[in-house]
């Protein structure tokens, strides 16, 4: 681990510079690509601070809907283990290898999943609820 400040600090610090001190000054497309810098700077520094929590939901929600426990996970990085278990998912769909109920379950995993990739990347459509318009 490092000292501080660590890469969530150092990402705000840059974005709060780019923001506050830097985007002011420029004008036309200088100012525009600032501004994708700093909503990079912002989505990257929201990445290091939820996107382990939010990976762990994800391999839970995949160990859930496969049937698999812990004990049935290939050893390696958390990111290895979520893109093999979305990868055994794709192919189970393929196949039409699913248990009675599965769509239900599935659709609720896939909405939190979602909502934790907004989360990240756009917050506040995290959210966002669909069944609010069908009412």
């Amino acid at each position: 681990m490092q000292d501080r400040p660590d890469s969530r600090e150092l990402l705000a610090t840059l974005g709060d510079y780019l923001e506050a001190e830097l985007m002011p000054a420029l004008e036309g497309p200088l100012n525009y690509r600032t501004r994708v810098a700093l909503n990079l700077c912002r989505i990257l520094e929201r990445e290091v601070r939820l996107g382990n929590s939010f990976l762990l939901r994800e391999r839970q929600r995949l160990c859930r809907l496969l049937g698999l426990g812990p004990e049935d996970l290939l050893p390696g990085a958390l990111q290895d283990q979520v893109e093999d278990l979305n990868q055994q998912l794709a192919t189970d769909l393929a196949r039409d290898a699913l248990p009675a109920g599965f769509e239900t379950s599935a659709w609720d995993a896939l909405m939190a999943t979602t909502r934790d990739k907004l989360a990240i990347v756009r917050p506040g459509y995290d959210r966002y609820d669909a069944a609010e318009e069908t009412r």
